[in-house]
């Protein structure tokens, strides 16, 4: 998912969270993208989209940000993109996460879905902290609204419902 519909993302990398045919709760349906008045109602492929501080302003801190959206859509632009420019002007690099929701006909298991895109993107950020400057143990998580609770249950919940057998199932 390339999520080509917004301008404002289109500087920005986008981080796909699962390799290709490993995305665990996944019925191997094609879902189509869908977006409108500043929401996404629709996630294919589930994501981040990366922002970074200036290489002179960097802190070596992170956090990842779940949009909000009552669990029906995400709320990029002000629970994510807006925020996440905002962290990089105190020189935190900041990921917004596009998370699948859980009305999504390819999830078997609706409940979990978005807490294994958290879970996921955790890790990718970790996995990838030397290369973005990132110090490990200065990775963050935030959201609004729904997003806060997804936040809530990825610092809190022990369980690991992300596992696809692969080297950042260590992480």
């Amino acid at each position: 998912m390339a999520l080509t519909f917004c301008a404002e993302l289109t500087a920005q990398e986008y981080i796909s969270l699962w390799p290709a045919g490993k995305m665990p709760n996944s019925r191997g349906l094609v879902i189509k993208d869908s977006v409108a008045n500043e929401r996404i109602y629709r996630v294919s492929t589930p994501g981040m989209y990366a922002f970074f501080p200036s290489k002179q302003e960097n802190k070596g801190s992170a956090v990842v940000i779940c949009p909000g959206g009552g669990y029906e859509r995400l709320a990029y632009i002000t629970g994510g993109t807006q925020l996440a420019k905002w962290f990089n002007t105190m020189g935190v690099a900041a990921f917004v996460l596009i998370y699948r929701l859980p009305q999504s006909a390819d999830l078997v298991q609706r409940e979990i879905g978005p807490l294994q895109d958290a879970q996921r993107a955790m890790r990718v950020v970790r996995s990838r902290a030397g290369e973005w400057r990132i110090k490990p143990e200065k990775i963050g998580v935030m959201g609004t609204s729904a997003g806060g609770h997804l936040a809530a249950l990825l610092s809190t919940r022990d369980e690991d419902v992300s596992s696809i057998n692969d080297p950042l199932d260590k992480i």
